[in-house]
């Protein structure tokens, strides 16, 4: 299933000029190894000082930089097949498991970083439970509160900035087969709920857990060897008898590094000024991940 690298490329590439330093010459990586997938393109960019706007054209492209990749002790070397975007001479797949090496020279500088590819992941299956009819509650952005608990949560005065709504609450829960543990691993696991909701949405209106970042050891077992997480989003409606608007979900499932993991929570925290890396003498991410998608239909 086809990989969009999500919403972690924009998060690099457009949210640069929040997070460049004020040396101008650093260098920012972005490339994600996907197990099991031809080798990717790696990005390169020049960082600018932190004031000035940030443009994704040739002017902020890093070019002529020599760049290597090397999995299993195999070096594959790199080309430049357009200004900032690096390509590796022949496909070659990505090996579960496998251990990573980049290093790249540019600019009279010379960044590195390390990373791991986890092993393959598939969803086995996915149970969705849709809500028979509306429920009736306060939203507040992306909350969505039950009345009857707001006397209890000390929430009263939410009512005077909350509206009142009817949502439909879907819920979904997401079966794969869990690694095989061994010494030394430390894979992490980012689980999404993406429904298409349209455009005229915000979509923050509508979540209530529709993400989860979080150690795959620390996620139980349901059956056999089997793990599962359950997720839920809600699609507000007018009337109480209005059925759930008929859209798209997408299910995300990524096994993933601790940089990952590091970097996607630095992203999503506003509080942080520029999210974590594992570059050496630069700035970005170069990470191994594994990662499957499905989309259903609800109605």
């Amino acid at each position: 299933m086809k990989f969009r690298c999500l919403l972690l490329a924009s998060m690099i590439l457009a949210g640069c000029d929040a997070i460049q330093p004020e040396a101008t010459s650093l260098l920012v990586v972005e490339a994600f190894v996907v197990s099991e997938r031809p080798l990717p393109a790696i990005t390169l960019r020049q960082a600018v000082p932190i004031q000035d706007p940030y443009d994704l054209d040739a002017s902020t492209a890093a070019t002529g930089a020599q760049v290597a990749l090397v999995m299993q002790g195999a070096s594959i070397p790199y080309t430049m097949q357009r200004p900032g975007v690096y390509v590796p001479f022949d496909s070659v797949l990505a090996v579960p498991g496998a251990e990573l090496e980049l290093s790249v020279v540019w600019n009279h500088q010379s960044v590195t970083a390390r990373s791991r590819i986890p092993p393959r992941i598939s969803l086995d299956s996915l149970d969705i439970v849709v809500s028979d009819t509306p429920m009736p509650g306060l939203l507040l952005e992306s909350l969505f509160i039950d009345p009857s608990l707001v006397d209890s949560l000390g929430l009263r005065a939410l009512g005077q900035i909350a509206q009142e709504g009817l949502i439909h609450l879907i819920e979904a829960t997401l079966y794969w087969e869990g690694s095989a543990t061994r010494a030394g691993d430390n894979w992490w696991m980012r689980l999404q709920l993406l429904p298409a909701l349209g455009g005229d949405q915000r979509l923050g209106n509508y979540f209530l857990s529709p993400e989860v970042l979080r150690r795959e050891t620390e996620i139980p077992y349901t059956y056999t060897s089997f793990r599962s997480w359950s997720g839920s989003y809600a699609v507000q409606v007018t009337s109480e008898t209005d059925p759930v608007p008929a859209h798209a979900l997408r299910v995300s499932i990524i096994r993933c590094t601790q940089a990952y993991a590091d970097f996607v929570s630095g992203s999503l925290n506003p509080g942080e000024v520029e999210p974590p890396s594992n570059i050496s003498g630069g700035r970005g991410i170069f990470a191994g991940i594994a990662l499957d998608t499905m989309t259903v239909q609800i109605r």
